[in-house]
């Protein structure tokens, strides 16, 4: 009998340290599907927000383009202005008169022949 108590005994131990290795294997195991998680998630945030700066990129750059375009418009008009009041000139009207028809200043007439 006694030795069919240590058989027992050395059964249970065994199942003991076998299910306590089982369960710090299931613990570590939990730990690094977290830590994969929270990795994962990471990424995934960061490439959320490579996204919408690359968005805010596209949209900055459409600005861009479209102030340019204003602005070879505002030019394309000056010289058109410009080409006015030289003609305007070489048909003997005078700057003052000029100036009036065109609600500038004389100044700012001068500086747009320049």
């Amino acid at each position: 009998m006694m030795i069919e108590k240590d058989v027992v005994n050395q059964m249970l131990e065994k199942h003991v340290e076998t299910r306590s290795d089982d369960y710090w294997k299931k613990i570590i195991e939990d730990f690094q599907k977290i830590h994969e998680n929270e990795e994962r998630m990471e990424r995934q945030l960061e490439l959320e927000e490579i996204q919408r700066l690359k968005e805010e990129t596209r949209k900055l750059q459409e600005a861009n383009k479209q102030v340019e375009d204003v602005n070879r418009q505002i030019e394309q008009m000056n010289q058109v202005m410009k080409q006015g009041i030289k003609a305007m000139l070489s048909n003997g009207m005078s700057l003052e008169l000029i100036s009036k028809s065109l609600s500038k200043s004389e100044d700012e007439i001068m500086e747009l022949l320049k």
